[in-house]
């Protein structure tokens, strides 16, 4: 099972995809990275996509921009057959989940961490590799997607995943959802916008950058 890691936000991911990765910068130009923006085809942070890639390749990785909800089964099995690294970005978690299921890349993202291969979902992302996603429906609008019925998710981590907790707009939902998912007795992991979770092994560890420990 490769080491997945999950995020509120893409600064943060990156920085703990970097933080479990050789430190070396002609390492990171070897690494190939399947950029998956999908989740906000109809969010307005569609716009930030230019600024992920930039990013990601300023670390020094190679990146490769799959957009699921237009690519042939052919380039979505190359490419996430032949990277090193799977991102998925935020937006959107059912339409997300309903574009990753219509087009075949769920199931061969699924063998490819299986098989070894590091995961890290930014929001959207991150909640999609849980266990199922129909509790993030104070915070998505499930309309999104509205031909989606089974919300089963990735099956990548053991959990669900609730982003975002200390966000202006999307805090409030968030602290909704923790709340109600524990007093059912739900097995939840929460995060900041700063926060990440690094599971490796099927064991998670949360990363608290030191200006948020108490």
């Amino acid at each position: 099972m490769g080491r997945v890691l999950l995020a509120s936000s893409a600064l943060p991911a990156l920085r703990s995809l970097l933080s479990v990765l050789p430190q070396r910068h002609a390492f990171h130009s070897r690494l190939r990275i399947a950029y998956i923006p999908t989740a906000d085809n109809k969010e307005i942070t569609r716009l930030l996509r230019p600024w992920v890639r930039w990013m990601l390749r300023a670390a020094g990785f190679r990146v490769h921009l799959l957009e699921v909800a237009r690519a042939s089964a052919k380039e979505i099995n190359y490419i996430l057959s032949t990277c090193d690294i799977i991102w998925v970005g935020g937006g959107n978690s059912f339409f997300l989940l309903h574009e990753l299921r219509r087009s075949g890349a769920a199931d061969i993202i699924v063998r490819q961490v299986a098989a070894g291969k590091t995961y890290v979902g930014v929001s959207a992302g991150a909640v999609v590799a849980g266990p199922d996603i129909g509790y993030i429906g104070k915070m998505d609008e499930r309309s999104a997607a509205p031909s989606l019925q089974d919300v089963t998710g990735l099956h990548l981590v053991d959990f669900r995943l609730v982003p975002h907790l200390d966000n202006p707009i999307m805090g409030p939902a968030a602290r909704a959802i923790a709340a109600a998912e524990r007093q059912e007795g739900h097995f939840i992991h929460t995060l900041t916008d700063a926060w990440t979770v690094i599971v490796r092994g099927r064991v998670p560890h949360i990363h608290i950058p030191h200006r948020d420990r108490r």
